[in-house]
């Protein structure tokens, strides 16, 4: 693919990119049977296992639906497992299995050829430039959703 011929002006840069990282996701997790959302969501858990899934919704900033619908896929593949909390009965936690730790090594190794492709070219002051500026867009969107619910109506 030329990569000057798909370029559409009409179309913001942030917009463009967006989309090429999530084709370029899909595309690294797609032979392991996740996606990225799922792969973020193995990472959450392996970080910080178990968690509640108001919690998990919350990080991922989704629907608890749309999560339910993750972890039930997730859970058929073995990747995790939900249990009632021993207090609150009300509350599942969700946590990783050995078989989703082992998944994740797996595509953890894919992300940072994902993320090498994405920075390619990039000088260490390029990359710490780019994280300090995408963390200010980050900060300013989060104080323009403030007060919003910030899950997605699609999601």
């Amino acid at each position: 693919m030329d990569p000057v011929s798909h370029i559409c002006p009409a179309i913001p840069l942030l917009a463009q990119i967006t989309r090429l990282r999530f084709l370029r996701g899909h595309a690294l997790l797609s032979s392991l049977d996740i996606n990225p959302a799922q792969f973020h969501l193995l990472m959450m858990l392996d970080r910080a296992n178990p968690m509640s899934q108001a919690e998990l919704a919350g990080k991922l900033m989704i629907k608890p639906s749309t999560l339910t619908v993750m972890l039930h896929r997730l859970m058929k593949n073995d990747l995790v497992r939900r249990e009632r909390d021993t207090v609150d009965a009300r509350i599942m936690r969700v946590q990783i299995t050995t078989k989703g730790a082992d998944l994740l090594k797996q595509a953890h190794d894919r992300f940072l050829q994902f993320e090498s492709e994405t920075f390619e070219g990039f000088s260490p002051e390029e990359k710490a430039l780019f994280e300090n500026l995408g963390n200010r867009i980050r900060d300013n969107l989060m104080k323009a959703v403030e007060g919003e619910d910030p899950t997605c109506q699609w999601y």
